[in-house]
C-alpha cells in the first residue's frame, strides 16, 4: 500500500476522477488501484515508457507533466492522465516514448489490477473501446486490425463499434464489429463470443448480416461483415425520413421473418432497435450487430444489455430471455415509426426503464401515419409488458398477414 496522508490520497483520488476512463470507478475502486499501485517520482527528461517495448504497467500520472514522442510529433500530457492505458490493455507494444518534463509523479499499476478495475464498470470498458477506435483509425496510426486495413469509424453503440475496413487480397469494403472490452473483459466473455460467433457464421437468410470471419485483436473481438450500402432506420428517422403504412408493414414483415430464422437457431438478438435494422439501396431490410446477442433463456446476472429505450421488461431486470423478447424491442422500434418516439421515450434512460417495467404504452397519441386498429392491436400485443402475453415471431408476423 502507498503509505501517504488521507488528504493527498483523496486529492489523488479526484485527480483520477479527471480521466475519460477512470471517472467511471466508484471511489474505493480509484482508491484500491492507487493503494494497489507503488508511486513513483521522475526527474526532468526521465523515461517512463520506452517505445517498441512489451511493458504493459499503466502510469496515472497526479503531478506534473509529461511529454508523449511518436513518429508524428510530441504530445504533452498534464496531470491528471492516464498513460499506456492501450497497450496494457491490448498487450500490444508500447508505440510512443514518455518522459518527464521537469519533476513528476506517477502511480504505476500493473496489468491485471488495472484490468480488473474496468471489468467493474461497463461505462469504463466502453470508454476504452472509444479510445482502441479512435487510435486505430487516427491519421497517424497504422490504421489496420489484422490483416484488414481500416478506413473509418462508421458507426457505435453499447456493444462496441463498427469499423470500415478493405480486405487485403479482393480489395472490397468489410464491415468490422468491434465488440465494446465492457463485454470482451467479462470472465465468460471470450468464450461466449466465439461460441456465438460459430453459430451465426451458418446463418443464411437475406435478412441477417452475413457473419463471414471473426478474430481477436486489441484485447477485444472482431466480427467481419459484408460491407451493405444503405442506410439504418435510426439515419431515416433522424433525417425526418416519413414512412407511409405500406413501408411500416413492410419493416414489421422483414424483421420479422429475420426474427424467425434467427430464433430457430436458438439465439436472440436482444438489441432490437431502429440503428441495428439497415435498409438497403435497394429497400430491403436487415438485421445487424449481433455483438449482444445471446441463446435463448440465457440471463445478463442483472446487468441491463441492449438500450433501454427498446429493452423488454426482463432484460432490465436481467431475467432469461427468449425470443419474445426481441418481439417486445421490434414493437416499441415500429411505435417509434408510427408515433415519432419510442413508448417511454428516448431521453430519460431511468423514465425509460421505470415505464418499460411499470408504465402502461399508450395509444392515444397523434400519430405519424396511420395504421388502422387492427396493426395497433397487433403492436400492443407485441408490447406487452409479460413476456407469455407476447406472441413468437412466427406467430406475429402470421397474424400480421391477416391485417
Amino acid at each position: 500500500m502507498i503509505s501517504t496522508d488521507e488528504a493527498t490520497r483523496d486529492g489523488w483520488v479526484a485527480s483520477l476522477k479527471e480521466s475519460a476512463v477512470l471517472c467511471h470507478l466508484a471511489e474505493n475502486r480509484l482508491r484500491r488501484l492507487i493503494d494497489e499501485g507503488e508511486l513513483q517520482q521522475y526527474a526532468d527528461g526521465a523515461e517512463l515508457i520506452h517505445a517498441d517495448t512489451r511493458t504493459f504497467a499503466v502510469f496515472l500520472l497526479i503531478e506534473g507533466a509529461c511529454d508523449v514522442q511518436r513518429a508524428d510529433g510530441t504530445i504533452r500530457l498534464v496531470a491528471p492522465a492516464l498513460i499506456g492505458e492501450i497497450a496494457a490493455l491490448t498487450g500490444t507494444s508500447r508505440t510512443a516514448t514518455v518522459c518527464a518534463v521537469g519533476c513528476a509523479s506517477a502511480i504505476v499499476i500493473e496489468r491485471e489490477p488495472f484490468l480488473e478495475a474496468i471489468r467493474s464498470s461497463a461505462a469504463a470498458g466502453q470508454e476504452l473501446t472509444e479510445l482502441v477506435a479512435d487510435r486505430i483509425c487516427a491519421p497517424d496510426s497504422i490504421q489496420e486490425v489484422g490483416r484488414f486495413k481500416v478506413e473509418g469509424i462508421i458507426g457505435s453503440g453499447g456493444s462496441g463499434r463498427v469499423l470500415r475496413a478493405r480486405h487485403p487480397l479482393l480489395d472490397m469494403p468489410v464491415a468490422l464489429k468491434m465488440l465494446s472490452h465492457a463485454l470482451a473483459l467479462l470472465p465468460e466473455g471470450p468464450s461466449t463470443f466465439i461460441h456465438e460467433a460459430s453459430l451465426l457464421v451458418h446463418l443464411d437468410h437475406p435478412g441477417i448480416v452475413r457473419v463471414l470471419d471473426a478474430f481477436e485483436a486489441h484485447g477485444t473481438f472482431f466480427i467481419v461483415m459484408p460491407w451493405i450500402e444503405g442506410g439504418t432506420l435510426r439515419d431515416n428517422i433522424d433525417g425526418k425520413s416519413k414512412f407511409s403504412r405500406e413501408q411500416i408493414l413492410r419493416v414489421a414483415d422483414e424483421a420479422l421473418d429475420a426474427l424467425v430464422a434467427l430464433h430457430a437457431a436458438g439465439l436472440v438478438h436482444r438489441d432490437i432497435k431502429p440503428s441495428n435494422l439497415l435498409l438497403t439501396s435497394s429497400g430491403k431490410l436487415v438485421l445487424i450487430d449481433f455483438g449482444i446477442a445471446c441463446q435463448c433463456n440465457a440471463s445478463s446476472e442483472h446487468r441491463l444489455v441492449g438500450s433501454p429505450s427498446y429493452c423488454s421488461p426482463e432484460q432490465i431486470l436481467g431475467r432469461p430471455v427468449d425470443g419474445r423478447s426481441d418481439i417486445y424491442s421490434l414493437g416499441c422500434t415500429l411505435y417509434e415509426l408510427v408515433f415519432g418516439r419510442p413508448p417511454f421515450g428516448d431521453d430519460d434512460i431511468d423514465g425509460a426503464i421505470e415505464g418499460h417495467l411499470h408504465g402502461t404504452v399508450t395509444f392515444e397519441r397523434e400519430p405519424l401515419v396511420e395504421m388502422g386498429a387492427p396493426f395497433l392491436h397487433w403492436l400492443k400485443r407485441c408490447l406487452s409488458r409479460t413476456r407469455t402475453a407476447r406472441p413468437t415471431a412466427a406467430a406475429a408476423r402470421a397474424s400480421l398477414h391477416e391485417i
